[in-house]
């Protein structure tokens, strides 16, 4: 029992997080429609600090405006953040103030780090001397070599100096946590490298809501994912695995959105999350993520970014083709079928045909038959007269002829109504095939102006939803209903006298047949299979069985009811 509840927990926690995936990865959709409107604004930021450095008077207001500007530029375009970084380097010499230098110099080395220049970082780092400077230069110094040594270890094939440069990265993390004790990111990436996973997460989740879009909420939800990430892929059972999973693509898509809402081009979130929706079939998505990436890496001019991206980009632009031509060969099949049905149709009106000419000639000779059988009563009724002894025979011979001539009157009032029928629903047929002929290419003209505009989001939902399908088959049946109670207009009136009076049914409004009273309309029409009937009525057998069961059961004679229902007129 406790098993149980447990895993219905899990469940439950699963679907919630999913649910909140949905709406956060629909943000992020409308983040990026918005994607010029952040540019534009990151834009204007910069013009204002360019004005700022034109106008600066003294080379303290041009070193503070030309920082100020390769910070803004450092993950917007890294060659204009690498011009005011060599800018800044100048003025700072200029100035003289050691620490100053020393800054600028780490700045610089942070700059060669993100665009994977890690030796040049390395020999930055290695070169500054901070003994007995500020805390905050100690801590931004040892975080360089944290964020350095890192990647060094990330990209060397070495396990010796992979391991090394672990080391290394630890020290100096160590170190900067020592200059800065309050760090939340650096005390959260230690906890995580100790396998300390929920409480790295605890860590950074404190005073973290949901929806916050600065870059340090940025940074934070992306180390979220990692850890998520890492629990997903020690995780054995699959439920829990797919919760690590919804959890990592939250908070993917969290970092994703304060990244593009601040203007940031040099990035790792957003492609990864498109790697991870790409793996679960969101191929749309996958591909609007993938591509705002690479133009994103091309206009930072993030050259490791572009490498990384390029290696998913075609594999996700492949799946797009593919899923198009799958499209179009649906739309080629379709073609084909309804090429198929109207060769059948044809077909179905060559058999009818003959089959009506044969009733005609069948109807030719039952009135030769007429004839015969007329003059020979002539010819009776004069041996009649003549031929007293034989008298009580020709009375019988005579009988046996009215029998014939009734039998005959019941076969013309069958061989009418079946000709009414069919007549009936053959018209009926032929129009219904047409409008189905007009809708399947009005509905193939949608989706080719949909696929035209390449609103995929559109076009998957349309190819998706059964709404076209089962408004076809409502009109499928309110055709046949009217067809049928235009034969046999007084079907439910005479249908409910063979019922007992509590048992009788009743229609809703508007209904003019329901399931029960369309079994046996087919019944009436001489469809009796229980596999046609549901299919026709797309239910299953048990279903077919138990209407017909339930009706017997209500009929005021249980083992003719079916008899009686064939003999309405």
């Amino acid at each position: 029992m406790m098993k149980q509840v447990i895993l219905s927990l899990i469940l439950l926690l699963v679907c919630l997080s999913c649910s909140k995936d949905d709406s956060v990865l629909e943000q992020l959709d409308g983040v990026i429609n918005d994607y010029q409107q952040y540019i534009t604004q990151k834009e204007e930021t910069l013009n204002d600090l360019k004005g700022k450095l034109r106008e600066a008077k003294s080379e303290e207001d041009r070193y503070n405006a030309s920082m100020d500007l390769y910070r803004a530029y450092q993950d917007f375009s890294l060659d204009s953040a690498l011009v005011y970084i060599k800018q800044s380097l100048e003025q700072a010499d200029k100035l003289g103030e050691q620490e100053r230098i020393i800054d600028t110099h780490l700045s610089l080395a942070f700059l060669y780090n993100y665009v994977g220049m890690h030796y040049e970082a390395l020999e930055i780092f290695k070169e500054q001397d901070v003994t007995g400077r500020s805390d905050w230069l100690r801590r931004s110094h040892f975080y360089l070599g944290t964020n350095v040594y890192r990647n060094l270890s990330l990209y060397t094939v070495d396990e010796k100096q992979k391991d090394y440069y672990r080391q290394q990265m630890e020290i100096c993390r160590d170190s900067a946590i020592a200059y800065a004790p309050d760090d939340v990111i650096l005390r959260a990436e230690r906890l995580e490298d100790q396998g300390k996973m929920q409480q790295a997460i605890e860590l950074l989740s404190k005073n973290l809501p949901d929806g916050l879009i600065t870059r340090e909420a940025g940074l934070k939800y992306y180390i979220l994912s990692e850890i998520f990430e890492r629990l997903r892929v020690g995780e054995q059972s699959s439920g829990m695995k797919q919760h690590q999973r919804d959890n990592q693509i939250k908070y993917l898509a969290m970092s994703s959105v304060a990244g593009i809402k601040n203007a940031v081009r040099e990035y790792i979130a957003l492609r990864k999350l498109a790697v991870l929706l790409y793996e679960q079939g969101d191929i749309d998505r996958a591909y609007t993520y993938i591509h705002r990436c690479i133009d994103d890496a091309k206009a930072c001019n993030a050259r490791m970014r572009m490498v990384e991206t390029s290696a998913f980009l075609s594999v996700i632009d492949s799946a797009v083709v593919k899923q198009k031509q799958d499209t179009k060969n649906a739309a080629i099949w379709t073609a084909v079928i309804i090429s198929l049905l109207l060769v059948l149709l044809a077909f179905v009106l060559i058999v009818l045909r003959r089959k009506m000419n044969m009733l005609q000639h069948s109807e030719k000779e039952l009135m030769r038959v007429n004839n015969q059988v007329t003059d020979a009563n002539v010819q009776l009724r004069a041996a009649n007269k003549q031929l007293n002894d034989t008298n009580m025979q020709l009375k019988q011979l005579n009988g046996q002829i009215l029998e014939s001539e009734e039998a005959q009157k019941v076969l013309n009032s069958q061989l009418s109504d079946a000709n009414k029928i069919k007549e009936e629903y053959i018209t009926r047929f032929m129009h219904l095939c047409l409008d189905y002929i007009n809708k399947m290419e009005n509905y193939r003209a949608h989706l080719n102006k949909v696929a035209r505009k390449r609103n995929f989001d559109e076009l998957y939902d349309t190819i998706q939803s059964t709404r076209y399908i089962n408004k076809e088959v409502n009109d499928f049946y309110n055709s046949f209903d009217e067809a049928f109670l235009h034969i046999y207009p007084n079907f439910l009136r005479d249908f409910n006298v063979l019922l007992r009076p509590e048992a009788q049914v009743t229609l809703k409004k508007n209904e003019r047949l329901n399931t029960e009273l369309r079994i046996y309309a087919l019944l009436k029409l001489g469809i009796s299979d229980s596999t046609k009937v549901q299919e026709f009525l797309r239910c299953s057998s048990s279903t077919v069985y138990n209407y017909r069961t339930n009706m017997r059961n209500k009929a005021i004679n249980r083992d003719t009811f079916e008899q009686d229902v064939l003999a309405i007129r």
